[in-house]
């Protein structure tokens, strides 16, 4: 019932528009007794609306998942020939639901996006992992039939949470799509002048290397204008408080929350994009300008990275003096010029490449 946009979320919505079949979606969701529920058939036309579609919104598809959650009918486990899960959950409802499905037979599926929760809980409020532990409970107890978002995610799975001794059979590494903007392939021009940072804008994203880098420039006197684009948590006090000393700094534009359709206007006047977070399960904003043309500074550690390697400036450290070092970098036009050459001849794959894999692996297991 909370129908965001990006994230898992976007992941989830994209399978469902390039689902391939010839087993179709049936949506469901587990109740508060641990029911499995059948929602109707227009919830997945409701999930596959364009994400900036100017008639619907949150607030509106909110209502609708409501309205078609209390049209739900129950369903006999007896009845549920397979289960996909494509969502990470901290219920322990929900959890004993899968894995009593699993004890009854029935093939139940996780796609598995990474384990930053459990393997990095310095990044989050104390308290927060406990919460989780219920997932990489049902999670050892389904079985072997998982697929992953990254190699990173496959090999924590395979040496820090499940420990094993041999990597499981038929557990693909299934990519993401990387034209979701819906961004057509861009061209370099010396008028491009933009760094865009697009993401959540929350401590554990590395936002304060970023803002100081860009402060740093600006008080050198290099006009380099930085757009931020994305929601602003409100956690973020470090961030806000840059955001307000700077209200009136003509090189520092805020879009809280925008529009696909607005990030595509900001891309199309980018230089490059930057990506100050260190740790991500994949590292999505990148990878997506990427296979628009765009260049990118980025952490060498992401895990999108390994497909960064051809138009991205990869840095060991998303410190204030490596990205502003980099960002000096890109300043200079015949730089950036090969950069963008280089961009230009990445290939990467698409969501429906994606919606097919999954497919496939779905059948198959």
């Amino acid at each position: 019932m909370n129908p965001l946009r990006s994230g898992i979320q976007r992941v989830e919505r994209e399978a469902i528009r390039h689902w391939s079949g010839p087993a179709p979606l049936i949506p469901c969701f587990i109740d508060s007794e641990g029911g499995v529920r059948r929602l109707p058939s227009r919830t997945l036309e409701v999930l596959c609306v364009p994400n900036d579609d100017p008639l619907t919104s949150w607030s509106v598809e909110r209502e609708a998942l409501r309205q078609l959650a209390s049209a739900s009918q129950p369903e006999a486990d007896s009845a549920v020939l397979r289960m996909l899960n494509l969502e990470l959950f901290f219920d322990p409802v929900r959890a004993d639901a899968h894995l009593r499905l699993a004890a009854a037979g029935v093939p139940v599926l996780w796609y598995i996006y990474d384990f930053i929760p459990f393997l990095r809980p310095e990044l989050f409020p104390p308290g927060s992992t406990r919460h989780c532990m219920h997932y990489l409970r049902a999670l050892r107890g389904i079985g072997g039939r998982l697929a992953f978002l990254s190699e990173t995610t496959r090999s924590d799975y395979i040496g820090r949470i499940a420990r094993l001794k041999h990597p499981p059979e038929n557990a693909p590494v299934i990519t993401l799509g990387a034209d979701g903007l819906g961004l057509e392939q861009q061209t370099f021009s010396p008028a491009r002048r933009l760094f865009v940072a697009i993401g959540t804008v929350e401590p554990r994203k590395n936002p304060g290397p970023l803002l100081r880098a860009f402060r740093q420039l600006w008080d050198e006197g290099i006009a380099a204008p930085l757009v931020v684009a994305g929601r602003i948590s409100s956690d973020a006090e470090d961030a806000r408080s840059f955001f307000a000393q700077h209200s009136g700094n003509a090189y520092l534009t805020v879009l809280d929350q925008p529009s696909d359709e607005t990030l595509r206007r900001v891309l199309r006047t980018a230089r490059a994009l930057v990506m100050p977070s260190e740790v991500e399960g994949f590292g999505l904003p990148p990878y997506e300008a990427l296979h628009a043309g765009i260049p990118s500074i980025a952490s060498a550690a992401l895990p999108s990275a390994a497909l960064l390697q051809r138009g991205a400036v990869l840095l060991q450290r998303m410190d204030q003096e490596s990205i502003a070092a980099a960002v000096r970098t890109l300043l200079d036009d015949t730089v950036a010029a090969q950069l963008w050459q280089d961009a230009a001849r990445a290939r990467l794959p698409t969501w429906a490449e994606f919606g097919s894999a999954l497919t496939d692996w779905a059948r198959a297991a």
